[in-house]
């Protein structure tokens, strides 16, 4: 069971809402922190129609010396394949980001 490509856009933009309300400044104390787990957030999720996927959303510095922050997530649904015939290579089936500057403003939108 797969969900359709519409349904997976949905999903992925409803959990980039939740970044895209976060300040400047609770995204870069993120950024600030040494812990890895503190830029990296992983969510596992089932669509509607039973699919199962997981979230993987990165917060890192786009532009670090004006202060932008890029958030990308991209959706999976499971793997597409081994890489070596047995490294599980994982391609996201929708993805998307945002770069936020220091005013709140978002770039390039």
């Amino acid at each position: 069971m797969t969900a359709d490509l519409h349904t997976l856009t949905a999903i992925l933009e409803e959990h980039l809402a939740s970044y895209r309300e976060m300040s400047h400044s609770e995204l870069a104390a993120r950024l600030e922190s040494l812990r890895h787990e503190d830029h990296l957030d992983v969510t596992d999720g089932t669509a509607p129609d039973g699919t199962t996927y997981t979230i993987e959303t990165n917060i890192l510095w786009d532009d670090r010396s004006k202060r932008h922050i890029r958030v990308m997530s991209d959706l999976s649904t499971g793997t597409r394949g081994c890489l070596l015939g047995f490294v599980p290579v994982f391609t996201p089936d929708v993805s998307n980001d945002f770069i936020l500057a220091p005013d709140g403003t978002f770039i390039d939108e």
